[in-house]
């Protein structure tokens, strides 16, 4: 009677009052696997609940969306003619030539034909039947009757030419196309081939350039072992082919992996800018920064400091305003630093923001849990030379590990602004990335205040210069979508 009593009170727990506290799915794995136990037994009736739940699992992970469309730019500063062009081209409302596309989380066999039909479908891509047949025979998954890219044809009788046109006016094809990787910590191989490959033939086809970039180190070598991109050094060829103006062609039908996705918006603009103006620096890919018209060999009668304002307020200044930054030499330190030296570290005290004039500074991206820097594949460990691997600084952390790299400041970059005004310790590290180094304008505290009481016309500018600093890098944020 007690062991009676016992029972009905857990079964009546766990079958009935558990209702209101899980979801269905949840609830309908836990009555299979209770009547699974009482036909087979305890051991295999619990194997046969697990099974199920990772079925669940996996049918549920298909159903979520991991790819959403971003607003960024580039970190780069332009002069006044390109920002035109870039404002008019690169990123119009109603036809935008550049688009960055945002994945998160895993990426298997399971998601990639749905994502692959997302992705086509963000960026106006319609796909023809034989295009559907070809990916049939890359992938397994696609030559399904139920698969989305079969049943997803623009020609289809069952589909009213009304609602293309709707889609053909909504999505507009682009010309260059980002996806961040920076939230995807895990690539199949399957996934890899049928989504990502078939995805830069499709590109290719239609002239897309496709770039790829922040993959961590597993995701970048399971696109390079399976030629959805470029081997390192053929890729830095490429790149720097394209920079040179040596090759305008954009049909590559495989990846174009950056670092981070500054990097790769700023490699777009570029290629952008030139086939607009058919003007392009002969830069290599090791110095990519365009830096800023008439910075170096510009007019003698105005400060190296005047013409990054200029650039950034994007002609906000007038011609007495530009006489007033002339006279900011007194009110900042220029300090030089070699590659790989620390500007400034995190959880440090904020004493200064800073403003590059030469080079580049990176700032270092914390590891996100324990997600290895080394890549484990069945024939050993992998040492082939990559993005990761090759991040220009070669700094290690705390636990031994190297750093990769968030973000980099170029010529006109203003960076550490927002702590010294919020008067909070760092939140990042800050070090020079240039081969050659970089130099830096020190604004500290103290000439600040000087400026405040003695110029007070300048110190309004340079508050100028923060506040759109700041809305350039809250129109790069993502966290508030």
């Amino acid at each position: 009677a007690t062991l009676i009593f016992i029972g009905y009170d857990l079964l009546w727990e766990w079958l009935i009052d558990i209702r209101v506290k899980i979801f269905f799915m949840e609830y309908m794995i836990l009555l299979v696997t209770f009547v699974a136990i009482q036909i087979v037994g305890m051991d295999f009736g619990i194997v046969i609940g697990i099974v199920v739940a990772l079925i669940e699992h996996v049918a549920s992970t298909t159903r979520v969306s991991s790819m959403g469309r971003v607003l960024k730019r580039s970190r780069a500063v332009w002069s006044n003619d390109d920002w035109v062009v870039l404002q008019t081209h690169g990123y119009n409302v109603d036809d935008p030539k550049i688009v960055t596309l945002e994945l998160k989380g895993p990426v298997f066999f399971g998601s990639s034909q749905k994502l692959l039909q997302e992705i086509t479908d963000e960026i106006g891509l319609s796909i023809s039947e034989e295009e559907i047949k070809k990916i049939a025979i890359g992938t397994p998954h696609a030559s399904t009757p139920h698969s989305s890219l079969r049943a997803r044809r623009v020609n289809s009788p069952r589909t009213p030419k009304k609602s293309v046109k709707l889609i053909s006016k909504r999505r507009i094809r682009p010309q260059f196309v980002i996806m961040d990787f920076t939230q995807m910590h895990n690539l199949d191989a399957s996934a890899a081939t049928s989504c990502f490959l078939q995805l830069a033939k499709l590109c290719e086809k239609r002239g897309i350039l496709l770039c790829a970039c922040g993959a961590i180190p597993r995701v970048e070598w399971m696109l390079r072992s399976h030629d959805v991109a470029y081997d390192y050094d053929t890729e830095i060829s490429i790149k720097n082919d394209m920079l040179s103006n040596q090759n305008n062609n954009l049909r590559h039908g495989k990846l174009i992996l950056f670092l981070t996705v500054f990097e790769a918006l700023e490699f777009s603009e570029r290629l952008l800018i030139q086939k607009v103006t058919s003007k392009m620096p002969s830069e290599r890919l090791s110095n990519l920064q365009r830096g800023l018209s008439d910075v170096s060999t510009g007019s003698p009668h105005h400060h190296q400091l005047t013409y990054i304002f200029l650039n950034v307020l994007r002609g906000d200044l007038s011609e007495e305003e530009e006489g007033v930054v002339d006279t900011i030499q007194s009110y900042y330190e220029e300090s030089e630093y070699r590659c790989g030296d620390y500007i400034f570290q995190k959880n440090t005290h904020p004493s200064s923001f800073y403003i590059v004039l030469k080079g580049s500074v990176a700032v270092p991206r914390d590891r996100q849990g324990s997600l290895p820097s080394m890549v484990m594949s069945g024939a050993g460990v992998q040492k082939k030379q990559s993005l990761s691997s090759s991040n220009l600084l070669g700094m290690m952390g705390d636990d031994g590990e190297h750093k990769s790299v968030e973000s980099f400041h170029k010529v006109g970059g203003i960076f550490g602004y927002c702590d010294f005004l919020l008067e909070r310790y760092r939140t990042f590290d800050a070090v020079a990335a240039s081969s050659d180094g970089a130099i830096v304008a020190e604004f500290t505290k103290g000439n600040m205040d000087k400026m405040k009481k003695d110029n007070a016309p300048l110190y309004n500018i340079v508050q100028k210069l923060l506040l759109r600093a700041s809305l350039g890098d809250l129109a790069n944020c993502t966290c508030h979508n």
